[in-house]
């Protein structure tokens, strides 16, 4: 009988972990823009006649104007309730360990039939600290809100999450990531004109756009496809992730579309828990066989 209730329990879980692989999925926003250097993201288009829009086309100004439709949401909906101000590119949810997700634009295209625009700038999350001309500025390096893309990640199950980035054209290698609990949720105006990742400013801060309900949790500034940075994703909560090139040209040149591989894995359980679990095991067992004794 225990054999049995042992067997249909390790089927049970083969059972929901293929379930969960399954529909695990990225969600992308399917706002565009005309330029590759313009802003990206926006989950509002307003569509007043200030100058961002006179030039460039509609975009947001915080929360207001029409929501933009997402791919892979119910009804087109932000994902997770998002609320926030800021731009926003997609969103990945995740489920049992061994999940593994791509976010790219091809990736899109293969599953939604629209190429979302899934692309940073090589200095984006901390450029070459050179102004227009090539020199170097009194300021140094600096990030830059035009083009750091912002994405969300939800797990089902506290596990480890990896990611490694690549540029589709092989522009640059070096991509930075910021990792925060929570997500934007301030509804008022939002600026996406300014620098981040300097001094006044620093990539360890909380709320580095101006935004609020993040805490900042770590980052890498030397992330590719072969080094990764791992983060301990607890069940339930999202995740923000803030991410550019790092030491490639200028914000608004350098501008290359990725691929984002997201992989999970279980949180490895410490030797000291399987010896302390196998003692109380041993131990319950020679109670018994010493109660059978006696009997």
């Amino acid at each position: 009988m225990t054999k049995t209730k042992l067997a249909l329990a390790i089927a049970g879980a083969v059972l929901s972990a293929s379930a969960s692989t399954a529909s695990a999925h990225v969600m992308y926003n399917t706002f565009t823009t005309v330029a590759a250097t313009q802003t990206d993201g926006w989950t509002r288009v307003y569509d007043g006649t200030d100058a961002d829009a006179v030039a460039t086309g509609p975009e947001s100004q915080g929360n207001k104007g029409s929501l933009v439709p997402w791919l892979g949401t119910s009804g087109g909906a932000l994902p997770f309730g998002y609320t926030g101000s800021s731009h926003l590119n997609w969103a990945a949810t995740i489920h049992g360990a061994g999940d593994s997700l791509e976010v790219s634009s091809a990736n899109a295209l293969e599953h939604y039939g629209f190429a979302a625009e899934i692309d940073t700038g090589g200095g984006a999350w901390n450029d070459n600290g050179t102004d227009k001309d090539g020199n170097l500025t009194t300021t140094g390096p600096t990030g830059w809100k035009h083009q750091t893309d912002i994405g969300l990640i939800k797990s089902l199950v506290t596990q480890n999450v990896t990611l490694n980035l690549s540029t589709v054209n092989g522009l640059f290698s070096r991509f930075g990531v910021t990792v925060f609990e929570g997500m934007d949720t301030n509804t008022g105006n939002y600026s996406h004109h300014g620098a981040w990742n300097n001094a006044s400013n620093p990539f360890t801060k909380d709320n580095p756009f101006g935004t609020t309900g993040l805490t900042n949790i770590g980052y890498s500034d030397n992330v590719d496809s072969i080094n990764g940075y791992t983060f301990l994703a607890e069940a339930g909560k999202v995740y923000s992730i803030y991410l550019g090139g790092v030491g490639f040209s200028r914000w608004n040149s350098g501008v290359d579309g990725y691929a984002l591989s997201i992989t999970s894995a279980p949180v490895p359980v410490p030797g000291a828990v399987w010896l302390f679990g196998s003692a109380i095991a041993g131990l319950v067992g020679f109670g018994r066989r010493k109660t059978a004794v006696a009997a």
